[in-house]
């Protein structure tokens, strides 16, 4: 049985993991340069990773832009892991992790179009007009706050 597992990062080497799935996915399979994806934000943001059976799959950064406001950065799952909800249960836990208990935050992301349909399922509405961001299309999207229970993390 596979035994999935979200943890916040609190070690440089979990960080290095961390990065090493955003160079795979952002860096060598979307061609993002390095020095866009590592824009020196990371030590602002607090950052989470998945892993299935001890080996880590998928990561993700929160970063917060005011008190009550935080966007969902980088999510990144590996290739061979797409399509197992990895990224569902990756981004139920941050959603878990910023607001139960704290109905005033709210979650905004910048979703990349080809993948917005994905973010809707998670109950997030987009908002505003399409843009880019480091060349390829983007979406504004916030997350629809509904009561929230650890029942909706599986």
């Amino acid at each position: 049985m596979k035994t999935y597992k979200f943890l916040k990062i609190t070690t440089p080497k979990d960080l290095n993991i961390s990065f090493k799935i955003r160079k795979i996915v952002f860096c060598e399979e979307q061609k993002i340069s390095e020095k866009i994806e590592f824009d020196n934000l990371d030590h602002l943001c607090e950052h989470f990773l998945i892993s299935k059976d001890k080996i880590f799959i998928a990561t993700a950064r929160v970063r917060p832009k005011n008190e009550n406001t935080f966007k969902i950065e980088r999510v990144a799952v590996l290739p061979e892991c797409r399509r197992l909800k990895v990224g569902s249960l990756l981004i139920n836990n941050i959603i878990e992790t910023y607001l139960i208990n704290k109905k005033n935050n709210s979650i905004i992301l910048h979703s990349q179009v080809d993948v917005e349909s994905f973010y809707k399922t998670l109950n997030f509405v987009s908002y505003g007009s399409e843009f880019h961001e480091d060349g390829i299309p983007h979406i504004a999207m916030k997350y629809k706050y509904e009561k929230f229970s650890k029942s909706q993390i599986k």
